[in-house]
C-alpha cells in the first residue's frame, strides 16, 4: 500500500502542478484579454454544466473502483447506458439550458453559449467507464499524462481564439479543447469490451453506490455554486466576474493538494475497507499535512490579496481584491471538507454521506442567502467563508464518529500546531507588510514570500513538525 501511495502521489502530483501552472497562465491571459462580464457569463454556463456533467455519471468511476464483482463485459454494458444517458442530458441542456438561461439572466447569449458547450456533457457521460477501470488498474501515471497533455492544449487553443478576439467563445473553447483530447487519449489506453446487450444486471450491481454518491454530489453542487447563480442573479454578470475570479484564485491551492490526494486515497484505501483504524490514522495524517499547508497560504493569500490581483489579472480586476482577501481564509475549512468524500467512499458509506451532505447544503445556503440580503461582494464573502468554518466542524464531527468510530477532538487536534503557525504568521505580515511594499508587484511578493517561507520553515524546525512530515513521507 505504501509504494502504492507514493507512486499514486507522484504522477498526480507532477500533472496537477503543471495543470495548475497552464491554468494560471490562461487565466492571466484571458483575464486581460476579457471582460469581468464576459468572464461572468461563461462562469454561469460553467456552473450549469458542472451540474449535468454530475448527472451523467461522475459517481460510476468510484463506483467501478469500489466494486469487486464486476468483469470486462460488465464494464461494456455499463459503457452503453452512460453513452445513452449522455445523449439525452446533452438534448436537455442543449434545448432547455439555453432557455432557461436566458430567461433568467435576460440575455439571448446564452442559448448558443449552451450548444457551444454540449460535447462537454457528452464526452464526460463516455468517459466515466474507463476512467473507473484507470483507477481500479491504479494507473496513475496514464492518467496524469492524459490530464497534462488536454490542459496544455486546451489552453494553446484558447489563448490562440483569444487573440483572434472570439470574446467569450475563446473560454469555452479551452473547456471543449480540454475534454476532447482527454477523452481521445482515455479511449486510446483504455480498451472496453464494447457489447450491444443492454442487460441491466451489471447496472444494478454498481446503483446503490452510485444512487448515493450522485446524491451526495448534487447536494455538494448545489452549496458550491449557489453563490455564483444568487450573485450573477441579484448583483449582476460584472460583479459575478469578479467574484468568480476571487474564488477561482483561492481554488488554485485547494486543487493542487486535493486533486493530487484524493484520487490516491480512494483506490487504495477501498481495499481496506473494513479496516477502521488504518484509514482514520492515514486520513489524520493526510489531515496534518494539508492543513500545515493550507493555513500558511490562506494568510498569505489574505493579506496579499491586491498585489496578487493586480499582478496576475491586471487593474480592471479591483474588485476582486476583498473577496480573494476574505474567502482565502477558508482555504484550510474547504480542503480538509473535500478531503472527507474520499474517506466516506473507501469505507462504503455514501449513504451517510448524503446525509452529510444535507447537512452541508442547510448551513451553506443559509449563509449564502444571507450574504447575498447584504447585497455586495463583502457580504458574500463574508458568509461564504464563515460557512465553510462551520460546515467543516459539523462535516468533521459526523464522518469522525460514524466512518472512523473516533471524534472530532481527534481530528482538531492535528491541526492545533497549524493554527498556532497562522496566528503567528499573522502578526509578523501585518507588521511587515507595510514596509515591503515596492511599484514592482513582482519584487513586493517575491520579498513577502520570502519572510513568509522563512517563517514557515523556522516554526516546523522549532516545533518537530517537519521531522515528523519527514517521517510520515518515508513511511
Amino acid at each position: 500500500m505504501k509504494n502504492e501511495f507514493k507512486t499514486g502521489i507522484f504522477f498526480t502530483a507532477i500533472a496537477q502542478y503543471s495543470t495548475v501552472i497552464v491554468q494560471l497562465i490562461i487565466n492571466m491571459i484571458l483575464s486581460r484579454l476579457l471582460t469581468p462580464e464576459e468572464i461572468g457569463m461563461v462562469t454561469i454556463v460553467q456552473v450549469i454544466i458542472f451540474f449535468f456533467q454530475l448527472l451523467a455519471g461522475s459517481a460510476i468511476g468510484p463506483a467501478i473502483i469500489q466494486n469487486k464483482n464486476l468483469n470486462e463485459k460488465d464494464y461494456g454494458i455499463i459503457f452503453n447506458y452512460s453513452v445513452i444517458f449522455g445523449i439525452f442530458l446533452v438534448l436537455a441542456f442543449g434545448f432547455g439550458g439555453g432557455i432557461i438561461l436566458s430567461t433568467i439572466y435576460s440575455n439571448p447569449i446564452y442559448i448558443p453559449l449552451c450548444w457551444a458547450m454540449t460535447p462537454i456533457i457528452m464526452m464526460s457521460s463516455m468517459v466515466q467507464v474507463p476512467n473507473g477501470i484507470l483507477g481500479k488498474e491504479k494507473r496513475f501515471k496514464e492518467i496524469s499524462i492524459r490530464l497534462l497533455l488536454s490542459g496544455i492544449l486546451g489552453a494553446i487553443f484558447g489563448i490562440t481564439a483569444a487573440f483572434l478576439h472570439a470574446g467569450v467563445y475563446a473560454m469555452v473553447l479551452v473547456y471543449v479543447v480540454t475534454d476532447l483530447t482527454s477523452f481521445l487519449l482515455t479511449f486510446k489506453i483504455v480498451k472496453i469490451d464494447y457489447t450491444r446487450s443492454l442487460n441491466f444486471k451489471p447496472v444494478r450491481e454498481i446503483l446503490p453506490f452510485v444512487k448515493h454518491q450522485t446524491g451526495f454530489s448534487v447536494i455538494n453542487y448545489f452549496y458550491r455554486n449557489l453563490d455564483n447563480l444568487l450573485v450573477g442573479k441579484f448583483l449582476g454578470t460584472a460583479l459575478l466576474g469578479n467574484y468568480s475570479k476571487s474564488y477561482q484564485l483561492l481554488s488554485f491551492p485547494i486543487t493542487i493538494f486535493l486533486n493530487v490526494i484524493n484520487p490516491v486515497m480512494q483506490p487504495i484505501l477501498a481495499e481496506h475497507e473494513k479496516n477502521v483504524v488504518l484509514i482514520r490514522d492515514t486520513y489524520l495524517k493526510v489531515c496534518r499535512l494539508l492543513a500545515i499547508v493550507a493555513i500558511p497560504v490562506s494568510i498569505f493569500f489574505s493579506l496579499n490579496a491586491g498585489p496578487i490581483i493586480y499582478l496576475l489579472f491586471g487593474k480592471q480586476w479591483s474588485m476582486a481584491i476583498l473577496p480573494l482577501s476574505i474567502l482565502s481564509l477558508s482555504i484550510c475549512p474547504q480542503m480538509l471538507s473535500q478531503s472527507m468524500s474520499a474517506i466516506w467512499q473507501s469505507r462504503n458509506l455514501t449513504k451517510i454521506q448524503s446525509v452529510s451532505g444535507f447537512i452541508s447544503l442547510g448551513i451553506i445556503s443559509l449563509c449564502i442567502f444571507i450574504g447575498i440580503l447584504g447585497g455586495n461582494l463583502t457580504s458574500v464573502s463574508i458568509a461564504v467563508s464563515g460557512a465553510y468554518f462551520l460546515n467543516f466542524i459539523v462535516s468533521g464531527s459526523l464522518l469522525m464518529r460514524r466512518a472512523l468510530d473516533s471524534n472530532f477532538f481527534q481530528l482538531f487536534k492535528v491541526i492545533i500546531k497549524p493554527l498556532f503557525l497562522g496566528i503567528i504568521l499573522s502578526v509578523i505580515v501585518i507588521l511587515t507588510n507595510p514596509y515591503i511594499s515596492f511599484s514592482n508587484l513582482f519584487i513586493t511578493l517575491l520579498l513577502r514570500g520570502i519572510i513568509w517561507l522563512i517563517i514557515v520553515a523556522l516554526f516546523l524546525v522549532v516545533t518537530g513538525e517537519l521531522k515528523k512530515i519527514k517521517e510520515m513521507v518515508k513511511k
